[in-house]
């Protein structure tokens, strides 16, 4: 009877030296993961942090290849490449930062929503003279919402505040044009030039038409079909629309009084230019104002 008692005891005690052993670590104790420098990495409810950040990492040529291809040959260079928050689910969100090739005049930033393999992009500024470095998120305004912050190569900053000149909710595009536009003085900030790239067909720009009401906007990587869509509210709807590329006057447009989205094409002369401007002339009915919900250039 004391021979099996001693056989049974020496037998548990192999069993939990083997546990110990299995876990990789002495004593039986559990050892915290190594981070890159020798750190343990912090515990996030069984996930590690580190593991979950490297899995998010994100590759340009895996995910962006294509738009790469098609920065560079519009004479720029990709500087940076990393993940950003997302408000969708199932979604996941990338910045992306370009500059010229000599990294001394110009640049841009590119806001990607990423759905599967498919990506298209939400925001896209561009600076013409500034040399983006660096992008972040920052709370600045104390709203709760996620704000952005761009740095340059020669530490000027910028700062982009939601629900007022962006949302990180803005729906994807199928244009490259840069959203942070210019205009004629809006009627008032709750009607500014953001509001024609928000996504959201029930806000709008909104501009008198006495005295010039204009849209301009770079593309950086030149207009492609030349194909503008403009979508209208029911009321304060433009008319008459002259066009510009690259500061020349290349059509005259006539917009048509529907609510809604409208495609037209605006012929040979804007292909390839990297500033449009759009000057309304006139409007539908005896409003005094000019109002465009959503705007696109392919």
């Amino acid at each position: 009877m004391m021979f099996r008692r001693y056989f049974v005891l020496i037998a548990a005690m192999c069993v939990l030296a083997f546990m110990g052993a299995a876990c990789g670590n002495k004593d039986g104790k559990t050892e915290q993961p190594k981070a890159k420098g020798g750190k343990a990495a912090k515990s996030e409810g069984g996930v590690q942090q580190v593991a979950r950040e490297a899995f998010d990492v994100a590759s340009i040529d895996d995910e962006f290849l294509e738009g790469r291809r098609m920065i560079e040959n519009a004479g720029f260079v990709v500087r940076t490449y990393a993940s950003f928050p997302v408000e969708e689910i199932a979604k996941k969100g990338r910045m992306l930062v370009y500059t010229d090739k000599k990294e001394k005049q110009s640049g841009g930033v590119i806001y990607l929503k990423i759905t599967g393999d498919d990506n298209a992009p939400a925001w896209h500024w561009y600076f013409e003279d500034m040399v983006p470095d660096s992008v972040v998120k920052k709370e600045i305004n104390g709203d709760g919402l996620w704000d952005v912050r761009i740095v340059s190569t020669k530490g000027k900053v910028l700062e982009f505040v939601q629900d007022e000149s962006f949302t990180l909710s803005a729906r994807e595009r199928s244009d490259w044009i840069a959203v942070n536009a210019s205009s004629s003085a809006p009627v008032s900030e709750g009607f500014g030039v953001w509001k024609c790239f928000d996504g959201d067909t029930t806000t709008a720009w909104k501009s008198p038409i006495s005295g010039g009401a204009f849209l301009e906007f770079s593309v950086p990587f030149g207009v492609q079909q030349g194909t503008l869509s403009l979508c209208t509210l029911a009321a304060e709807q433009p008319r008459g629309c002259s066009v510009y590329a690259d500061g020349k006057q290349v059509g005259q447009i006539e917009i048509q009084p529907v609510a809604g989205r409208q495609v037209i094409a605006l012929g040979e002369g804007v292909r390839g230019a990297k500033k449009v401007r759009l000057e309304f002339t006139s409007v539908h009915g005896n409003e005094n104002t000019v109002a465009v919900a959503e705007l696109g250039l392919n």
